[in-house]
């Protein structure tokens, strides 16, 4: 069975999670990886997830401060496709190792560069670690209110890097897609501020037609405290004291909700509304909101998830650490959990690939041989000019799917030049009913889109004829739905054998939950991250209904919406590695991908076992860091930074800004101790000046200080200068609020920035595209009066 990469040669020139993650997934789907190490090593190479970022690699030992060592890697580039890599520029620069130059002498590679803020603006040289960008973001602010305190809280989910890793894939395998055999290479750029963008979902949509909102306005504010959850998306605590997570979103699945647990009655009194979900006035809503958690904590979490699960059409699960999920029930049996080599368990493939599977290797192996070979072999000299256009340009995506990850997912492969063809049931994809459309508006961009009944003949026969020349299908229906829609992968598969048909949904084939429902809580409840984000600190007592208003506010605020970009991410992984298997085997295949799979990627940190492993290291109990170096402090004024120092040298920056500014140092051996009297050391320190001042005097030296409570991210990407530098938002076209500014692209390709566009009404392109296919105005017109058409 071939590998999906076999062949592609690239180089990890990198540092820690971003480029050993970016890394691992193309060596699991068969391209060689050659990491270069430092001769004094990675100095986060002891993080206990390094040995499986460094499965199936090879290493070679270089010193770059030698010119022996550079030139070595300067062959080593002549025979690679690929060089990765998460270097600071002005280091690479310095060994001339900067894109520019590389590019220069081997202009058949693919330069792929992962910063932290980016490579231009005022930021662009400070150390990029994730809950640095995260609190520079805004990201920390939006945890405000889930502990007894005030202020910002550690964004605890490395979101950033996952986010980042896998835009650096996508990135790298639509280049080399593009490039083929004889074209140049390209630079592929991403930062981990880009990796926040795809966790802002229309919010800063909102923000720009504010007036125009009326009742949604106070749902774009942010409060200090959590509010309630609403009763369809509800944590709770059941009678062992463990706690639950539903996500009945649609009003026939909250029906479910009710009829498995004996509150049914609430259909029939006349204050619920079953559209919304809700009670009116007030105090019968909250009545029933007691009613229902009181319920709940009638029986233990497991004897109401054997209800849930044999019912099928219920979407609730436990809540559980990343450890308790490895051996998750849908887990394992998808895949999505293997062994490693040496004992324990780890992360499986990103994605199943049905026709090229990945088969991930074993632990990191001398590579003297492998990159002898390389230099004995360079690729060939380029004799085509690649074109400076999007990558995907002339890939036609259609799309057939709903509310979040699998359309954000279109979008960005949107972004990166495809043809995205988004079809629409009658009435359009129900997320754009949700929250004035703003999130559909965020999900939507750069598509075209017609809306089509698939029940009935005429309809499938339309999409029938879209799927004959497309390249990709997207859709998120569960098992069996597709097969009674007739876009199944055998209805489809004989009339286009090209096709990559990538299916997402919330469990995966295999195991229990492959029928039930999902949406964004459950992954979040389930694979460890909200609990990661609590510090897995949840009272085991009973509580009363105040406590269980306070925990469950505190919980639906930590289980926000990053499961469905998390997955929206993996899957555009995803169909990037389908079309880079068909450019080498002619023939398109099924790709499965699942929330739970993705979320257990983006939880990379800790989603592994084995014997000596460091546990994950928690936040402290209020939540404000991993170490006395790294966590938020406050200010004089009352506002907050972020500090991170990791190692020596940075110490020793922090002290020298200090000193040359005649400002008290704090103790070399409590800096290094990094303890309780380390923190009371920095308190004070802090409290002197005001959070703005502590980052102009500390981030241009390099030292990762920054502000943590600024704008919140809605505005943070409207007004943010590095943002701006770094062309991270794009003025586009909105249907019917006219001109915005729209979310960018998660990677730039040779530093350009071209021009995109907003989001479609739902059916508005039903003649462009069908016209096509010879479909003409009047005979568009005819099927959408007969209801086979619609059009917004």
């Amino acid at each position: 069975m071939p590998n999906t990469l076999t062949g592609v040669r690239v180089i990890e020139l990198g540092s820690g999670p971003v480029t050993g993650i970016a890394g691992m997934v193309l060596a699991d789907f068969g391209a060689e990886v050659l990491r270069i190490e430092d001769p004094a090593g990675d100095r986060l190479g002891d993080l206990p997830a390094a040995p499986m970022w460094q499965r199936g690699k090879k290493r070679v030992v270089l010193d770059l401060q030698l010119e022996a060592d550079r030139q070595k890697l300067n062959e080593l580039c002549a025979g690679a496709d690929v060089l990765l890599s998460n270097l600071r520029l002005s280091a690479l620069e310095r060994k001339g190792l900067d894109p520019g130059s590389v590019r220069e002498q081997h202009p058949h590679l693919i330069y792929c560069h992962i910063s932290g803020f980016g490579n231009r603006g005022p930021l662009a040289d400070l150390p990029g670690y994730e809950h640095v960008v995260a609190a520079y973001a805004g990201r920390m602010k939006q945890f405000t209110g889930i502990v007894d305190r005030e202020g910002p809280v550690l964004s605890a989910v490395q979101v950033g890097i996952h986010a980042a890793a896998q835009s650096a894939v996508s990135g790298i395998l639509a280049a080399l897609l593009q490039r083929g055999e004889k074209g140049t290479g390209r630079l592929v750029e991403t930062s981990l501020l880009q990796g926040m963008l795809p966790y802002e979902m229309g919010s800063m949509i909102g923000h720009q037609f504010f007036d125009q909102l009326g009742d949604l306005k106070p749902l774009l504010q942010l409060t200090e405290e959590p509010p309630l959850p609403s009763l369809y998306y509800h944590p709770a605590q059941a009678g062992d004291g463990a706690w639950m997570q539903f996500g009945n979103l649609l009003p026939h699945l909250f029906d479910n909700f009710l009829i498995a647990t004996e509150l049914v009655d609430v259909l029939a009194d006349p204050a619920f509304d079953p559209e919304q979900m809700l009670l009116f006035p007030e105090e019968k809503h909250e009545a029933f909101r007691q009613r229902m958690l009181e319920r709940i904590q009638e029986r233990s979490a497991a004897e109401w998830m054997d209800t849930f699960v044999e019912d099928g059409g219920i979407v609730a699960t436990a809540y559980r650490t990343t450890q308790q999920a490895l051996s998750d029930p849908d887990i394992v049996p998808n895949g999505h959990v293997i062994k490693k080599e040496g004992g324990g368990l780890q992360l499986g493939p990103l994605a199943r690939l049905i026709e090229t599977p990945a088969v991930p290797g074993g632990n990191l192996e001398p590579g003297e041989a492998l990159a002898n070979n390389w230099i004995q072999t360079p690729r060939p000299r380029p004799t085509e000019t690649t074109n400076k256009d999007l990558p995907l340009r002339g890939i036609r995506v259609v799309e057939v799917a709903t509310i979040i990850a699998a359309p954000l997912a279109a979008s960005f492969l949107s972004d990166m030049g495809a043809d995205v063809i988004k079809v629409e049931q009658i009435g359009g994809d129900p997320y754009r009913s949700l929250l004035g459309g703003l999130g559909a508006a965020r999900v939507n961009v750069g598509k075209r889109s017609i809306s089509v009944n698939l029940k009935t003949d005429e309809g499938r026969q339309l999409v029938h004829e879209l799927l004959a020349s497309a390249d990709v299908l997207i859709h998120n229906y569960r098992p069996g739905v597709a097969e009674r829609l007739g876009i199944g992968y055998d209805q489809i598969h004989d009339q286009n054998p090209g096709l990559i048909y990538l299916q997402s949904n919330g469990y995966g084939p295999d195991g229990p939950g492959a029928l039930r429902p999902s949406t964004h809580p459950i992954p979040g409840a389930a694979m460890g991250g909200v609990m990661y984000q609590m510090g897995e600190r949840l009272p085991e007592d009973l509580q009363s209904f105040e406590g269980l208003r306070r925990w469950t506010s505190r919980l639906m605020r930590a289980n926000e919406l990053n499961p469905d970009p998390n997955t929206a991410l993996v899957i555009t992984t995803a169909i990037l590695l389908g079309l880079s298997a068909r450019q080498r085997t002619g023939q398109g295949q099924r790709i499965l991908v699942d929330m739970f799979g993705a979320n257990a990627y983006a939880n990379a940190d800790d989603f592994l076992s084995y014997p000596g492993k460091a546990p994950r290291i928690m936040p402290d109990e209020k939540l404000l860091g991993l170490s006395a170096t790294y966590r938020l402090y406050p200010c004089k004024d009352g506002h907050w930074v972020f500090l991170a120092l990791t190692c020596e040298k940075e110490r020793e920056t922090f002290c020298g800004v200090l000193e040359r500014e005649g400002i008290e140092v704090p103790s070399s051996a409590h800096l290094r101790s990094n303890g309780s009297e380390t923190i009371a050391e920095l308190e004070s320190l802090f409290a002197g000046r005001d959070a703005d001042d502590w980052q102009n005097l500390l981030a241009p030296d390099g030292v990762a200080c920054v502000r943590a409570d600024g704008l919140i991210p809605a505005e943070f990407w409207l007004k943010d200068k590095q943002v701006t530098a770094m062309e991270l938002t794009q003025r586009a076209t909105h249907p019917k609020f006219g001109s915005y500014v729209r979310h960018g692209p998660l990677v730039q390709f040779d530093e350009q920035m071209p021009e995109l566009s907003g989001p479609p009404l739902a059916g508005s392109d039903n003649k462009t595209v069908l016209g096509e296919f010879g479909y003409d105005s009047e005979r568009v017109d005819e099927l959408v009066r007969t209801g086979v058409l619609w059009q917004e």
